[in-house]
């Protein structure tokens, strides 16, 4: 196999007239330029210049070479440019397991305030469900994740942890529901209105959190009827956009950059909240450019500005156990 620096004795002697003048350009002694190419041919197995006199000529594997070498060269030249930016603090790469819900409203404000001090920094984004975060948080294979906080076991002291913000859930109801003015739904609102309230998008995110998503609309709701069970908020709010039902939803799943997602109404709901933290190795905290990239996260969620929802309507009371409906998320 031939090596690059080989492969640059090859490019510079095909552009110089002599070999004298391509040991120069090259800083070499004209000997060294020799073997290098003598040991090129040799792992190629093939002739690369016809000596005519004092002078070189390609052959046609050289002129085939020749052509592949400016590729190959440019590439690493990218390639040694990007090391040595890593090498002096220039670029830098960091490995992201997140919630699709807390990506999108976290990371492209993050990344920009990283950038103007890191312009070189490269993330890797993986939207992955917290299980599986905590996994390759483990392996090694990402470098930070975020997640909500409860679906953190409370044992997981391998690694350091960062609160970054907090969203509340709401209620999210097709257009045209209107709950304002609803104290007792049985009473308050039309056969058809009612029935619609009923229908729940339910999730598959851990026993856990089924129960309590479950609990609370039988609670508030008294009984109802299971419409869907999904795996990701976008997919219940698109079933709710359609008029299928309802869904209890953290409020940054239904909008980004204060504008809403979908065409759906949302309602706040007392004591039902998500707090999004970031998890990662302890001892990779002070290094960079993770630490960096912590502190423009804690900048961003810091400068969040979200949309209000709609005012809890009056038959909405606080759930028994404010703060925690939810387990193991997959958005």
């Amino acid at each position: 196999m031939f090596t690059v620096q080989q492969l640059r004795v090859f490019w510079t002697l095909a552009h110089s007239p002599s070999v004298t003048q391509a040991a120069k350009q090259l800083g070499i002694s004209q000997p060294a330029v020799s073997q290098q190419l003598a040991r090129l041919e040799r792992a190629i197995g093939v002739r690369l210049f016809a000596r005519h006199g004092n002078g070189l000529e390609l052959t046609d594997a050289g002129r085939f070479l020749l052509e592949q070498a400016a590729e190959l060269l440019g590439d690493w030249e990218r390639i040694e440019a990007a090391l040595s930016a890593f090498r002096e603090g220039r670029r830098g790469r960091i490995v992201v397991g997140t919630l699709a819900s807390l990506g999108r409203t976290l990371l492209p404000e993050a990344l920009a305030r990283a950038r103007a001090k890191l312009p070189g920094l490269e993330l890797d984004l993986h939207e992955l469900a917290p299980g599986d975060a905590l996994s390759m948080l483990y392996g090694r294979n990402i470098q930070l994740a975020l997640l909500s906080e409860t679906a953190i076991a409370r044992d997981h002291v391998d690694f350091g942890r960062r609160l970054l913000c907090t969203d509340a859930y709401v209620l999210a109801v097709p257009r045209g529901l209107e709950l304002a003015q609803v104290r007792d739904p049985e009473r308050d609102l039309p056969a058809d209105q009612r029935a619609l309230l009923r229908r729940v998008v339910q999730f598959n995110f851990g026993t856990l959190h089924q129960q309590r998503i479950e609990a609370w609309f039988r609670r508030v709701l008294g009984h109802y009827e299971t419409v869907a069970r999904v795996r990701q908020y976008e997919s219940a709010l698109a079933i709710v956009e359609a008029g299928l039902g309802v869904a209890l939803v953290p409020l940054f799943a239904a909008q980004l950059r204060r504008r809403w997602l979908y065409d759906v109404d949302v309602y706040a709901i007392p004591g039902l909240e998500r707090r999004a933290v970031a998890l990662f190795p302890s001892h990779h905290a002070r290094l960079q450019p993770l630490s960096l990239f912590l502190d423009a996260l804690t900048e961003a969620a810091a400068a969040l500005d979200p949309l209000p929802p709609l005012p809890a309507p009056p038959f909405v009371a606080a759930p028994e156990e404010p703060g925690k409906v939810e387990a193991v998320e997959r958005v």
